[in-house]
């Protein structure tokens, strides 16, 4: 009987063994993870170096700066083409009729939602393109809803404005939850992809 106690006990007894070892372990490799995960994390080690005029000129100019000129040069720009509606198909002419053919209230945009005219009928056309391109124009002339923009890039939303007073309306993109969403800006629509700007006058 002793032979057969001794027998059930050494395993019991080299448990705690292994546990300890095991917890060893585990303590070990929480430690060598700690380690590696606040390194990874941690911020970057400051450069005193300056940016190359190539590396300024790739983000947009000194600190992102939008002057009167580089907006005038931008708006003239866009007065080189042959004019008229975007072509059918296109990019633009999608993004024109989703958010402008329809109607503005005050609760919001209200989407068009019938037969779309085409050619051919049931598609997004030329006459869809123009009533959309007409409902822009009017909310360029009277914006009814415009988003904050100006000051500068990566500044606090609360120091941004509706108007900068400089008399110019943009139509500008970005990436949303939705997709690709269009807005109207009264200042410079920093951060955003500009697609056109125009004089409100």
């Amino acid at each position: 009987c002793r032979d057969s106690c001794n027998a059930l006990l050494s395993p019991l007894e080299a448990m705690p063994r292994a546990s300890n070892r095991l917890l060893v372990s585990a303590l070990l490799c929480a430690g060598a993870f700690t380690v590696t995960h606040l390194a990874f994390v941690s911020a970057p080690a400051s450069s005193s170096r300056q940016h190359s005029p190539v590396v300024l000129s790739a983000r947009g100019g000194g600190e992102y700066d939008i002057s009167d000129a580089d907006i005038q040069n931008f708006y003239n720009s866009l007065l080189t083409g042959a004019g008229g509606d975007p072509p059918k198909g296109t990019v633009l002419s999608e993004l024109v009729v989703k958010f402008f053919h329809g109607d503005f209230t005050p609760q919001g945009f209200k989407r068009y939602s019938g037969l779309w005219k085409g050619p051919p009928p049931g598609n997004i056309g030329k006459k869809d393109i123009a009533v959309g391109v007409a409902k822009l124009k009017e909310q360029m002339a009277n914006p009814m809803f415009v988003t904050k923009g100006g000051v500068g890039y990566g500044v606090d939303e609360m120091q941004k404005v509706e108007d900068d007073g400089k008399g110019w309306v943009w139509l500008a993109a970005e990436m949303s939850p939705g997709g690709l969403a269009v807005e109207l800006f009264k200042s410079v629509p920093y951060g955003k992809r500009a697609i056109l700007v125009a004089k409100q006058s």
